[in-house]
């Protein structure tokens, strides 16, 4: 029976507030924030919150409607407990409905799901790109496409269900029950020509659900199936457009019931009707209830295996079906396919073989290549990008799995040879193989085996020929047959060549599926979940659980530290020269007039003073005027002042500004050209190669060619044999603001030969560049262990203190166990302290 859970339904109730209020507090947050805080378009902030809310209203709708629709059903069970076909409205009315109406809405919001998401990543991320000509705006388009895909779909399927109406079938008998005739009429609108007629296709299905939520899995292992083709003038034509297709196939004696009693495992009874037509082709699904009158009736049922229950197709007369068993074994011939995609002729032996060439099923090797080299893209900007480890190698081990497959698709064929008392296997790839051979007196069975498939069609169903020995030896002789019929009747032309009784059935095995009993049935106790199953369902879902994860943690550290532009500058600790100092108000609308009149470099000077003494204004004003006043700006004393000051500004969007002042001032234009010519004077003008690198690092600090710069740097602020060189480099590290950059410069900390190049890596560690406090924290635990290493210098010692009392504004003596004891007791604690100041606030000077 239904149970309704009510701490359930509270629970999606709940959580889909939560949601929708998250998004509406989210948007609200767009809305009311200062403009100059949003980096990027705040109406499409607000269109993503608002979308996030509706989302959590339809999830409290939903979980509303199927509560009732619960309520309903568990009244209709009590009232009708032996009678489960009359627990369906549609069945107990003796139709069924389309099932492609669900379909249609869930393609919708898979769609508009997809490509809200996918479109506003792409709108940040691709213009950013494509301005740096980088190929990694490809991946947001790439989903971008997979979008319009959906849509395509979606539109489809809609123009389907208004082209041939509200479709159901209508049952002869209710229920239908095995060992029967199972007769019906389709009804629809089909104005139109059918030149192949209708096929028509019964299946019994087991469906399987693994694991729960987003982390599911629907598993379909199809147990039986009977085709039928409905010549065009065999339909019955109304007179409004309408047709009736008649429907008649056998059920097998044997067969297994409907049953719905467990949600994660089913057996159903699917009917489905398709017709290549003009336009939109006709495509149509139903579920058909099967049930034996009284449970009593039922014959036993052995459940000592799963792979024992297993399929057939009958291409027989419906009536010879209807008292035939075929789920565990059938006599009955198989007539050849019309298209068999097998080559029979003569072997080389004299035997008759069987031959499958390779490329033998292009539609599904193109997309299998297709997916492996969309894989492979992904693998590839996995490893050109600053992605931890793990991320390349799971992915790349993956891909070479892919890669292997697809080529063995692509290339490999098989040769099966029967006769003169044997059975020869040869399969070869790219014309290498080896040869098996088997006695006719060794072989205990050849049979047509099944898996299971991912989705709802069984077209998705793959079949192998398996050959058994008598010693329970399993070989699989052909894999990758896409089409019943023809696994069948190769499976029956072997038996008949060597000698062995005709059976005709199709074998299950589903090895990754997670019931291993028998298939639901009533009267019957659930199938037990195999512990081995178990343990590693749940291994796999917490290691599927790790990377999603791990990915989804990736993309929110780059999402929080790529796009706030305020990451970049600073230089040595030198005195500055004091002049003498101005003290402004806030900048005013006819303060912006005046400075406008002015000359570039006084304007330049009044906005920088104005902006080191923390008025936004005029730090958004000189960032919009920079790049006009290039060329034009000098060192002048004053600006030199000024220069110094905001180094040490204790705000990281005016160090930024300076390393704009700094780009100004000698000329650089902030673009991928620039970039070029700082690389190749680097490399090709030894005299000029330490100020190169040092405004390559301010370049790429402000987000120019990045991915071409920071190699670059590393190699001489690492490699270079001129400690000068070295010293520059790591000056230039300080801009780029990334913990990759931070990284590297711990590395010239610790290990660099030049106590100068030590120094400096340390300053830009503890307090001078474009990193934030929550980044240098996490030096803390690094310069804990170097004090630890008894192959520390007394001098790096000395520096590392400092540097631990400028990032954590701690006064402690220099003993590294005192400092161990504050971080055990206090890091967590100011951490969370530099977390909730904003980004760009950091210890400074000014």
């Amino acid at each position: 029976m239904t149970q309704i859970s009510r701490a359930g339904t509270a629970y999606g109730i709940a959580f889909g507030l939560v949601f929708a209020g998250f998004g509406l507090f989210g948007a609200s947050t767009f809305f009311w924030a200062d403009p100059a805080k949003i980096h990027g378009n705040p109406l499409v902030g607000i269109a993503v919150c608002f979308f996030f809310a509706a989302v959590g209203l339809g999830i409290v709708l939903a979980v509303i409607y199927g509560g009732r629709k619960l309520k309903r059903q568990s009244a209709l069970q009590q009232a009708h407990p032996d009678s489960p076909w009359l627990w369906q409205d549609d069945w107990a009315a003796s139709r069924s409905e389309s099932k492609n109406r669900n379909t249609i809405i869930g393609l919708w919001i898979a769609a508009i799901f997809w490509n809200v998401i996918s479109i506003t990543v792409a709108a940040f991320a691709v213009p950013q790109l494509l301005q740096k000509s980088d190929l990694k705006a490809l991946l947001p388009l790439g989903f971008c496409l997979i979008g319009v895909i959906l849509l395509g779909a979606a539109v489809r399927a809609s123009i389907r269900r208004e082209r041939f109406g509200k479709t159901y079938f209508e049952f002869a008998s209710l229920p239908y029950t095995p060992g029967r005739p199972l007769h019906g009429t389709i009804h629809l609108r089909f104005n139109t020509t059918a030149a192949h007629g209708i096929d028509l296709r019964l299946s019994c299905v087991r469906q399987v659900i693994t694991n729960s939520g987003r982390d599911s899995t629907t598993n379909q292992i199809l147990l039986w199936q009977d085709t039928k083709n409905i010549p065009a003038d065999a339909l019955n034509a109304g007179p409004m457009g309408d047709a009736a297709v008649p429907v008649d196939f056998g059920i097998p004696s044997d067969g297994l019931e409907t049953n719905h009693d467990h949600p994660n495992d089913q057996v159903l009874w699917l009917l489905h009707a398709e017709a290549d037509v003009p336009g939109v082709d006709y495509s149509d699904d139903f579920e058909v209830p099967v049930f034996r009158l009284s449970p009593a009736s039922a014959p036993g049922v052995s459940s000592s295996s799963f792979a024992n229950y297993n399929s057939s197709n009958n291409f027989a007369s419906s009536s010879a079906a209807a008292t035939a068993p075929a789920f565990q074994s059938d006599a009955s011939d198989v007539p050849a396919p019309s298209n068999p995609v097998v080559v029979v002729s003569t072997g080389p032996n004299g035997g008759t073989e069987f031959y499958f060439h390779a490329f033998r099923n292009p539609g599904k090797v193109l997309a299998l290549i297709l997916f492996t080299v969309a894989w492979t893209a992904i693998v590839y900007f996995l490893h050109r990008s600053t992605a931890p480890a793990l991320f390349p190698i799971v992915f790349g081990l993956f891909d070479v799995l892919l890669i292997y497959a697809s080529i063995r698709s692509a290339l490999g064929s098989i040769h099966i040879e029967v006769g003169n008392g044997r059975i020869s296997l040869r399969k070869t790839l790219l014309g290498i193989g080896s040869t098996q051979e088997f006695s006719f007196t060794d072989i205990g069975q050849i049979l047509a085996v099944t898996g299971s498939y991912q989705g709802t069609s069984p077209k998705s169903a793959s079949y192998s020929i398996r050959l058994l020995t008598k010693t329970g030896k399993k070989l699989t002789l052909a894999d990758a047959i896409y089409d019943r019929q023809e696994a069948r009747w190769i499976a029956a032309q072997i038996q008949k060549f060597a000698g062995l009784n005709l059976d005709t059935h199709v074998s299950v095995d589903a090895p990754f599926v997670s019931y291993a009993g028998s298939p639901p049935q009533r009267g019957q106790s659930p199938a037990a979940v195999s512990p081995a199953f178990k343990r590693g369902n749940r291994a796999a879902a917490i290691f599927g659980a790790m990377i999603f994860l791990g990915w989804i943690g990736y993309i929110a550290f780059r999402i929080v530290s790529v796009p706030h532009t305020p990451h970049r500058s600073v230089s040595s600790g030198a005195a500055t020269t004091r002049l003498s100092r101005i003290s402004y108000s806030a900048l005013t609308d006819s303060d912006e007039q005046r400075i406008r009149q002015l000359p570039a470099q006084a304007q330049a000077e009044e906005l920088l003073d104005r902006a080191i003494q923390h008025d936004s204004r005029a730090l958004d004003l000189f960032e919009q005027s920079i790049g006009i006043w290039l060329g034009d700006i000098k060192l002048t004393p004053r600006m030199k002042q000024l220069e110094q000051r905001s180094q040490f500004s204790t705000d990281l969007r005016v160090r930024q500004a300076n390393a704009d002042l700094n780009l100004a001032m000698d000329g650089w234009k902030k673009d991928d050209h620039s970039a070029e010519l700082m690389i190749e004077r680097a490399e090709s003008d030894p005299q000029s190669r330490a100020n190169s690198i040092y405004f390559m690092g301010m370049l790429a600090g402000r987000g120019v060619a990045y991915d071409r710069i920071y190699p670059v740097l590393v190699n001489y602020a690492k490699n270079d044999p001129d400690a000068v060189v070295r010293q520059w480099g790591v000056e230039g590290l300080r801009f780029l603001g990334t913990d990759e950059a931070l990284d590297q410069l711990f590395d010239s900390f610790a290990m660099d030969r030049s106590a100068t190049v030590r120094e400096r890596a340390g300053c830009n560690i503890a307090d001078c560049g474009i990193f934030t406090r929550t980044q240098r924290m996490r030096m803390v635990p690094r310069l804990l262990s170097l004090l630890r290493d008894s192959r520390t210098s007394a001098q790096t010692r000395n520096w590392s203190f400092l540097a631990l009392t400028e990032i954590t504004d701690q006064n402690l003596p220099p003993d590294v166990s005192a400092w161990t004891d504050w971080y055990n007791q206090h890091g967590a604690e100011k951490k969370a302290e530099f977390e909730q100041q904003d980004s760009w606030q950091v210890r400074g000077d000014e």
